[in-house]
C-alpha cells in the first residue's frame, strides 16, 4: 500500500494521482491520499504498518521526516532543495547553451529543485553569454499558464513572490547588479519579472540560498578549476549542467562536480529510466530507475550448501 501526503496548497493534484492509479487498475486502497497537515506526518511514520518513506520537499521538511524515521529505524529517501550550477565554457556551442539556459531557469516558472539557478561562465565568453541570456529573458512572454503561448506563468502563492523579492532585494543591497527585472509584476496573480543578477557577493542570498522563481544568478570565472570550485561552494548538490565540446573538460566536470546528477550539453531533467537524487543538503537515496525501486526493497542473503 502506498500513502501520499501532498503539499497542502495543492490537494487536487494528490487526489488526481489517486484517481489515475485507480483507473489504471490498482486494487482499491492500494494507493491512498492523506489530506493531513505537516504536524500529523510524525504520527503516520510512527505507525508500525509504515515501513519506509520518501520525501520531496524543503530542507526543513527533510530534517523533520528524517529524524522521525530515524527514531523508528525506518528507511527514508530525501529529495530536497537544489541550487544547480549551469557552467558554460569557451568550448561550448554558445547559442545552444544560451537558449537552454533560459529554459533551464524558468522550468515550472522557476519553481523546480532541478532548475538551473547559478550560471557560471568563463570570462572570455561572458559578455556574449550575458547579452544573449538577458535578451532572451527579457523577451519571455509572461501570462496565463493555461495559454499555450505563455512562456512564464505565476508563482504558486503570494508568499512565494514576497519571499523571492525579499531575497532579491537583500542580494542587491549586498552589492549585486540587476541586468533585467528585479520586481514583482503589477498584474492579477503571483507574477515576478524574469530577472538576471550579476556581481553577486558571497554573503548574499543569491549566492547561498535556493531561489524558487525566475531569478538567474550569473557568475564569471577565469578557468575550469574556478568554475568547479564555485559550483561546489554550496551546501546543495542535486544536479549540474556543464557545456563543453572538449572531452577532457567533460571528464573533469563529471568527476569533480559535487552533485548527484551531471548533465553535459543538456539541462538537468528527471527521467523515469534514470536514478534521480542528490548529495549534501540536497538529500540522500535515489528515486526512479532500478536504483529507485531498490531503495524500497530488502536485500536478503541466502546461503545453501
Amino acid at each position: 500500500v502506498g500513502l501520499l501526503k501532498h503539499a497542502s496548497n495543492v490537494p487536487q493534484c494528490a487526489l488526481k494521482i489517486e484517481e489515475i492509479l485507480s483507473h489504471a487498475g490498482f486494487p482499491q486502497g492500494a494507493f491512498q491520499t492523506l489530506l493531513i497537515g505537516a504536524q500529523q506526518v510524525d504520527g503516520v511514520l510512527s505507525d508500525d504498518r509504515v515501513a519506509a518513506a520518501t520525501l520531496t520537499g524543503s530542507e526543513g521538511a527533510g530534517i523533520q521526516v528524517g529524524v522521525s524515521a530515524a527514531k523508528r529505524i525506518k528507511k527514508v529517501v530525501l529529495e530536497l532543495g537544489g541550487s544547480d550550477p549551469f557552467i558554460v565554457t569557451r568550448n561550448a556551442s554558445l547559442d545552444q547553451a544560451i537558449a537552454t539556459a533560459v529554459e533551464a531557469r524558468i522550468i515550472n516558472n522557476g519553481q523546480s529543485c532541478i532548475a538551473a539557478k547559478r550560471f557560471i561562465v568563463l570570462d572570455e565568453i561572458a559578455e556574449k553569454f550575458e547579452s544573449g541570456f538577458v535578451s532572451r529573458m527579457k523577451s519571455l512572454k509572461v501570462g496565463d499558464p493555461m495559454d499555450p503561448q505563455t512562456e512564464l506563468g505565476p508563482l504558486s502563492t503570494a508568499d512565494a513572490v514576497k519571499s523571492l523579492h525579499a531575497d532579491v532585494q537583500k542580494t542587491i543591497q549586498a552589492g549585486a547588479r540587476v541586468l533585467t527585472g528585479g520586481r514583482p509584476i503589477e498584474r492579477p496573480g503571483n507574477y515576478y519579472e524574469p530577472t538576471v543578477l550579476t556581481n553577486i557577493p558571497k554573503d548574499s542570498p543569491a549566492y547561498r540560498e535556493e531561489f524558487f522563481g525566475p531569478v538567474a544568478s550569473v557568475f564569471r570565472v577565469k578557468n575550469i578549476d574556478d568554475a568547479i570550485r564555485l559550483a561546489n561552494d554550496s551546501r546543495f548538490g542535486l544536479g549540474a549542467s556543464a557545456w563543453t565540446n572538449d572531452p577532457q573538460e567533460r571528464e573533469q566536470f563529471e568527476n569533480e562536480i559535487q552533485a548527484g546528477m551531471v548533465f553535459i550539453n543538456k539541462m538537468v531533467v528527471s527521467d523515469p529510466r534514470m536514478p534521480f537524487g542528490g548529495v549534501k543538503s540536497s538529500g540522500h537515496g535515489r528515486e526512479l530507475g532500478v536504483h529507485g525501486i531498490r531503495e524500497f526493497t530488502n536485500i536478503k542473503t541466502v546461503w545453501v550448501e
